[in-house]
């Protein structure tokens, strides 16, 4: 009996040992947390964004974005849409649900790490206007000590009015009222059933369940909402089944936070790792690349030829900084068309070694194991190319090379470009844009920046830093930028894609007075296009234009057309009083002399001989790693294949290589040897002989190098030829040089 006394006695001093040391320790996290009024109402300033020469853009900042909205002009089906998506207890419990924070803290000590949580709506709007973020216990304690003063200071009315007045909806959106207005263009009194459980679900996470960013998790969400609403007994079936047909918000109704660039910054901020809303209710400042003499000029861009949704941005090489953007249709993902040939095709095949910018591919139609590609309008060149192949944009050439350079590997390098593909874009279609997903402006825009930057890819960002009210620096970009291809093999692909400016697809570019890279992609069918695009590069910057219509309805523009005209006018807006910078040279491109006959003839890519003639040269870059290093024999060692025969009483000789060299030609017989014939010949050399005999035939080919000068081959002996008279009839002896009489022959010699 003595033994458990001890027990209990200590068991006891213990436990008290334990409640005295957590009192304290409550005591001493919680003695600073104290209830302040002001900060449970609408910040008077959210953020002030500026521009690239940090001048504020006051007609974008959020001074005068916020309003409060009194709960008794909420719907009531509004606000249950809330109490069901987060607190369905919450006018009976006083500000803590203490059975699912056991339930939660039970989950966390056996994860080992805060996975879930159990924050009443009280909680929240404790937490978000009075504290930070982070997951940890002393954080915890503040906030139910807070709550617990927030439950006796206030009513649940005024309670669920100030966390519907201040939690952040997204887009730049704090408060129940701007969301309405922003995502339904509606003031809140108004809104439905079923736009009161959108709301309800986008607050879950502004960034994941945006309708606008993601529909269908959106949609997910909302009709979770309504479904516990009902299952509550606050919807009707038939008000549940009205409100599940309601389609959700097609794109942002109007308002500041509806601009284009500004859309862009509150996306990106919403996506950093640090982010929270809250952190931000004193104000703060947001820097950002943007040029507001290019943006103003990019939303007034137009022409009478407009007739679809358009999308454009224009983006810093050097800071990989978004500097102008504007679009009709979000930030929407779009099949990229011919964009992906030089990102997932040509700088992977030059990166491999498979290909330089003069590698002869054969277009023509072809079956790719049941895969069977076709060129525009059906036509094809025969070989060509890799620079023809691109600049003209040519689909069958394409598909080719990335079945010799292989998919994977394609893909590899598309990753590296931050172009993910989807398990099933593993074919050979990937060569012509044939993608799950597709990509948007901005991600194929760092792609093309990281070609004219040298092979170096980094992300586009809107925003630079991010500064506190105080000035203390909460952001600071710092983007790993990493090395996707070797800078000769982007100077190549550069070099390529401005032969397609030159003479390709994207000539409307070619006004232009100083280099640019360009591509263009058209995606559709015989019934029409559903996306057209150019991709555009300077040494300065890269635009990317598309166009098209959001739902797909069809369109005639092409990519080529509408969006290589606009892509032409922003540079020629952006350039009117400066030039842009070259681009860059690696040091590691080489210039060779080509034999052009080999390359025709042969589809061969060889050196030029020493003495070739200017016309049968021609220029081509290669990395000096793949310069080629084998000398043509056409014109260093002039051959001649000819073959001789015979054709009514005449010699016929057929030569092989007339489009190159002259001839000599000569014939001998039993008394000389003369020369018949110098000089450039037409396929063949005919001689008609004067009379029968035996004859030796030579060919000396040979060109006039550019000096002038003679290079001659070596003489090609042709078998001797025969020829007799009629049966019976002696030949007539040839006559003489000298115009005599006729040498006699001997008797009967053409009969033995």
């Amino acid at each position: 009996m003595k033994i458990f006394k001890t027990i209990a006695a200590v068991g006891g001093c213990l436990l008290l040992t334990a409640v005295l040391t957590a009192g304290a320790y409550w005591l001493q996290v919680t003695a600073d947390a104290k209830l302040q009024p002001a900060l449970l109402q609408q910040p008077s300033q959210a953020a002030c964004v500026l521009d690239g020469n940090r001048e504020e853009i006051a007609d974008i900042s959020l001074k005068s974005a916020a309003r409060s909205v009194r709960l008794c002009h909420i719907p009531l089906c509004v606000r249950r849409a809330f109490l069901a998506a987060e607190d369905k207890k919450f006018y009976s419990h006083h500000g803590l649900d203490y059975a699912g924070m056991a339930r939660a803290a039970y989950k966390n000590l056996r994860a080992r790490a805060f996975v879930q949580g159990a924050s009443t709506i009280s909680q929240q709007l404790v937490k978000n206007t009075h504290l930070t973020g982070e997951k940890t216990l002393r954080r915890k304690l503040k906030e139910i000590k807070l709550t617990r003063l927030l439950e006796k200071r206030y009513t649940k009315d005024e309670i669920l009015e100030m966390y519907l007045n201040t939690i952040y909806f997204g887009h730049a959106c704090y408060g129940i009222a701007g969301a309405a207005e922003y995502y339904f263009g509606k003031s809140a009194d108004r809104l439905s059933p079923a736009e009161g459980a959108t709301l309800a679900a986008v607050i879950r996470s502004p960034n994941n369940y945006s309708p606008f960013i993601a529909p269908e998790k959106c949609r997910r969400a909302r009709d979770g909402v309504l479904r516990r609403m009902r299952e509550l007994g606050w919807l009707k079936e038939e008000e549940y089944a009205k409100a599940l047909r309601e389609v959700l918000p097609a794109r942002e109704q109007g308002g500041a936070a509806a601009r284009s660039y500004l859309r862009g910054v509150y996306e990106e901020l919403e996506s950093l790792p640090f982010f929270t809303p809250y952190r931000f209710r004193g104000g703060c400042k947001i820097y950002t690349y943007l040029d507001a003499d290019m943006q103003a000029y990019i939303e007034g861009l137009r022409t009478d030829a407009d007739r679809s949704g358009k999308a454009m941005l224009l983006a810093d090489n050097k800071t990989r900084g978004v500097i102008a953007w504007h679009s009709t249709a979000g930030e929407l993902r779009r099949q990229p068309g011919s964009l992906i040939k030089p990102l997932a095709v040509y700088a992977p095949a030059i990166e491999e070694k498979l290909i330089s910018p003069c590698t002869p591919v054969l277009d023509e139609k072809a079956d790719f194991n049941g895969y069977c590609p076709s060129n525009y309008k059906d036509e094809y060149r025969g070989y060509i190319s890799a620079r023809e192949a691109l600049a003209e944009s040519r689909n069958v050439p394409a598909v080719r090379i990335l079945e010799r350079l292989g998919v994977e590997t394609g893909i590899r390098y598309l990753r590296r470009l931050g172009l993910p593909a989807e398990e099933n874009d593993h074919t050979l279609a990937l060569a012509l844009g044939g993608l799950s997903n597709g990509y948007t402006p901005r991600e194929l825009a760092g792609a093309y920046a990281a070609l004219a930057g040298g092979g170096v890819y980094a992300p586009l960002r809107f925003i630079d830093k991010i500064e506190g009210p105080n000035g203390e620096l909460l952001y600071r970009r710092q983007d790993a930028r990493t090395r996707a291809f070797s800078d000769d093999t982007a100077e190549l692909v550069c070099g390529m894609l401005q032969s397609a400016v030159r003479c390709g697809t994207a000539k409307k570019l070619a006004v232009l007075p100083f280099a640019v890279a360009a591509k263009t992609g058209t995606c559709g069918t015989e019934a029409g296009n559903t996306d057209a695009w150019t991709a555009a590069c300077t040494g300065s910057h890269t635009a990317v234009v598309w166009m098209g219509n959001a739902d797909n309805a069809r369109t005639d523009i092409t990519g080529g057309g509408l969006p290589c005209h606009y892509a032409m006018l922003l540079y020629k807006k952006l350039y009117e009083r400066r030039a842009p910078r070259p681009f860059p040279v690696s040091g590691k491109v080489v210039c060779r002399a080509i034999d052009k006959a080999a390359y025709e003839r042969e589809h061969r890519v060889v050196l030029a001989a020493p003495r070739q003639p200017a016309r049968y040269v021609q220029k081509e870059l290669f990395r000096a790693c793949c310069a080629p290093k084998e000398r043509g024999t056409l014109f260093s060692a002039p051959q001649e294949k000819a073959s001789l025969r015979c054709k009514d009483g005449s010699v016929i000789i057929d030569l092989c290589y007339t489009e190159y060299y002259a001839y000599i030609v000569k014939r001998k017989d039993i008394r000389k040897k003369e020369t018949l014939y110098d000089g450039k010949v037409e396929k063949r050399f005919t001689d008609t002989l004067p009379a029968c005999g035996k004859y030796i035939y030579t060919v000396t080919p040979y060109f006039i190098a550019d000096d002038g000068e003679r290079v001659y081959g070596e003489e090609t002996v042709l078998p001797s030829v025969f020829l007799r008279g009629q049966e019976g009839e002696p030949p007539k002896p040839p006559p003489r040089p000298d115009g005599e009489r006729p040498m006699p022959l001997p008797p009967a010699w053409w009969k033995r």
